[in-house]
């Protein structure tokens, strides 16, 4: 970040030394299932796992711990016996941002089939305003089939799923092999990506409105880490994988020049 913005912290979570080893629920919600309760059957991206609170744990790093189950684990998904459980953690109705630098201090999981995420949604959701119109920010996706893929999107109304505004790049290493950081820019005209300390994808605000499109991403949005199993953009999951985890170190968020806000519930 030299000759970058200048930086102003707002908000941290530091894992290695946190409250006992609890997940704080002042700050974080979990959310529970398969998603059919929230009217997203396989979470609206045909996922095999289902999301328990005890899959999020904090152990020198927060951990979202996903395991492959055996029929008689009595966890039901709309396809039967619940093949896996993982965890979903978000802040929605308790902690949101608005502009700023968001990081992310990460390791990714292993394993064909897993698929973590770190992303942002619209706050307005909470309202009634549908996805994708009320805008996604992904900070951070990544899939076991492509260990080595680090990939930021952003989705909104004229550009989502599989044509999301987005860039891929490759690491040398396998994210799974250490701790990356993750990391966005984000003011009122542009996003910009960070892997690290590289800046490998910008979207303009004004390129995408040229378009006719909407950006709709100057307003709260909420932060969301999970871990999800299988589904369209992970595929078929390696038969012989048994578990997987992914590590967040810390979360830190700063304020660019004076633009960003942290909004308390």
């Amino acid at each position: 970040m030299a000759n970058g913005p200048e930086l102003s912290l707002l908000w941290s979570e530091e894992f290695a030394d946190h409250h006992g080893g609890e997940v704080l629920e002042d700050i974080w919600n979990f959310d529970i299932g398969d998603g059919a309760s929230a009217g997203l059957v396989g979470w609206g991206n045909n996922e095999l796992e289902y999301y328990t609170k005890d899959s999020v744990s904090i152990n020198g790093d927060l951990v979202i711990s996903a395991e492959r189950l055996t029929p008689d684990s009595g966890l039901s998904c709309y396809y039967g016996p619940a093949q896996w459980k993982s965890g979903k953690i978000h802040t929605a109705g308790k902690i949101g941002f608005k502009h700023g630098r968001i990081e992310i201090k990460a390791k990714m999981p292993s394993g064909v089939g897993t698929w973590p995420a770190l992303w942002l949604l619209g706050a307005n959701l909470l309202d009634g305003v549908a996805w994708p119109h009320c805008g996604e920010i992904d900070i951070l996706e990544n899939t076991g089939a492509h260990p080595f893929q680090v990939q930021g999107t952003i989705h909104g109304d004229g550009y989502f799923g599989e044509n999301g505004l987005t860039k891929i790049i490759q690491s040398p290493t396998a994210l799974s092999s250490d701790f990356h950081t993750y990391s966005i820019n984000w003011t009122p005209d542009a996003i910009e990506w960070f892997f690290d300390d590289l800046c490998y994808n910008t979207i303009n605000r004004a390129d995408v409105e040229t378009q006719g499109k909407p950006w709709p991403f100057n307003q709260e949005f909420y932060l969301i880490m999970n871990l999800a199993i299988g589904g369209w953009f992970a595929g078929d999951v390696d038969p012989e994988l048994k578990s997987a985890e992914l590590h967040i170190a810390s979360i830190s968020y700063y304020s660019l020049d004076g633009v960003g806000e942290l909004i308390l519930h």
